[in-house]
């Protein structure tokens, strides 16, 4: 399939996980893609693309990255937020600092994104956006109370952005993941007492008895970010092994 011809999408969080493997698959489909990386460490792993450093909580930063987007590629028809960051901790545990810095990355970084691609969209006849919620969002979760405030204000913020431009032929879908196989994770994992115990654990939350892997999301998100979901938006999609009907 080349779902993606002549189309140009910016993937944040390009530099691992779900979003490197979504700007693979948006390449692999004839998309072109600007990767959104972390810093320079991340520069080998989106070779294949135009990458750009994006602080996704800077707005300057983002004014950089959409202008280069525009004067490289000629304007932009599709936007992946999936930059984001997956502290624990309960409520007690939770410091302002740490508060402030997920509530910067996840939900700000992903509001800035929005606020700047839609009127490169608008001016190219419309778009679509796919921003990465959580299953969090929509499902209780101990010790990751700041991570599920954010998630869930991005699944609503994604309703209503859907609203505001649906007329303007922008649609604005979000997925929600489960637990995916993840640098992120790992190291989530190897931090905890008994690894065995952990992984477990985890897995025993998704009923169809594993993690995913990065592909089976990005296989949701470029669906949504294709004409295949012309008639989809304001929809926050579970790719979740089945834990969201428990």
């Amino acid at each position: 399939m080349k779902r993606f011809e002549k189309k140009v999408a910016q993937v944040t969080g390009a530099g691992s996980g779900i979003g490197l493997a979504t700007a693979q698959r948006i390449a692999d489909e004839g998309g072109t893609v600007v990767a959104g990386i972390l810093d320079q460490s991340q520069r080998a792993a989106t070779k294949k693309f135009d990458s750009a450093i994006l602080d996704v909580r800077s707005e300057q930063t983002w004014d950089q990255v959409m202008d280069h987007v525009v004067n490289t590629h000629g304007g932009l028809d599709v936007l992946v937020n999936s930059a984001g960051i997956s502290p624990t901790g309960t409520a007690e545990e939770t410091t302002w600092e740490l508060w402030d810095e997920v509530m910067a990355v996840n939900l700000k970084g992903s509001f800035i994104g929005c606020k700047k691609a839609i009127p490169l969209m608008r001016k190219r006849g419309g778009g679509a956006i796919v921003n990465l919620a959580s299953i969090n969002a929509i499902r209780g979760n101990s010790r990751l109370v700041a991570y599920a405030a954010t998630k869930g204000g991005v699944l609503a913020m994604t309703m209503s952005l859907a609203l505001d431009h649906i007329k303007e032929n922008i649609r604005v879908n979000c997925v929600c993941p489960a637990t995916i196989e993840t640098d992120m994770v790992r190291q989530m994992l190897a931090e905890a007492p008994d690894l065995h115990a952990a992984t477990q654990g985890i897995i025993a939350k998704h009923p169809i008895g594993r993690m995913a892997q990065p592909e089976e999301v990005a296989a949701t998100i470029a669906f949504l970010a294709s004409s295949d979901a012309s008639f989809m938006t304001g929809l926050a999609i579970p790719v979740d092994g089945g834990r969201s009907i428990r």
